[in-house]
């Protein structure tokens, strides 16, 4: 009696270990799918009269992006990308204007303004660092002194690898006068996307799993056609 108990029991027990096994394999491959594609993603709005380069009016500083407080570390490849506009001379009704660049730097700091715009250099931030863009820079994107667009005229999107030693990410909007920069609606933004491939599990581990979810689903589905004879 004890045998045909346990004969009837553990097959039934086993069958339901093996289902919640299957689900579980395939949920951590597409779990893992997932987590490589994209491992972080945000976007945040930018003041466009605020300024990390010189010019000839006042304008509030540029506030530099933490990469570790967003989780982005040296050699991790990210996608920025503009939203939104502004207008470049103070009209509310026209914002039309677009540009945007920024500068990956050592350290957070930001010397004052000379007053002066002496064209779109790298003075005021001592730690810049030279930006790796893997798909090679657009006609005018990049130029010779650190500083790069993420949206310019006819493109919107920068692929770009973290220099290694870069700690924090200057973005701004890219104009030589900023006091009369206007957002009325704040759409002006930057997307900040980790398109870096995750880490994932050994190919001999991740075919194992599925493997064994293949086989017992397929046990499972073999059990339910022979009881069906």
């Amino acid at each position: 009696m004890l045998i045909f108990f346990l004969n009837q029991k553990i097959p039934k027990l086993f069958t339901r270990l093996s289902v919640v096994t299957a689900k579980t394999a395939f949920s951590l491959i597409l779990l893992f799918k997932i987590d490589s594609a994209q491992a972080f993603a945000a976007k945040f709005n930018i003041d466009p009269s605020a300024s990390f380069i010189s010019s000839y009016t006042f304008s509030p500083d540029s506030v530099p992006f933490s990469l570790t407080d967003l989780g982005i570390n040296s050699g991790e490849t990210i996608k920025l990308e503009r939203f939104g506009s502004f207008s470049p001379f103070g009209d509310p009704t026209n914002e039309y204007f677009a540009s945007m660049w920024a500068t990956f730097s050592t350290d957070n700091r930001l010397l004052p303004s000379s007053g002066i715009y002496n064209g779109a250099t790298t003075d005021r931030v001592p730690g810049a660092i030279n930006a790796i863009l893997p798909n090679g820079c657009l006609p005018s994107q990049c130029l010779d002194n650190s500083i790069f667009y993420i949206s310019r005229g006819d493109f919107n999107g920068a692929i770009v690898q973290v220099p290694i030693d870069a700690k924090f990410i200057f973005i701004g909007a890219a104009d030589s006068s900023f006091d009369d920069n206007v957002d009325s609606n704040k759409d002006f933004a930057v997307g900040i996307n980790s398109i870096s491939t995750a880490s994932v599990p050994e190919p001999n581990f991740m075919s194992g799993l599925l493997a064994f979810g293949v086989y017992v689903t397929g046990l499972q589905f073999l059990r339910k056609r022979k009881q069906a004879l």
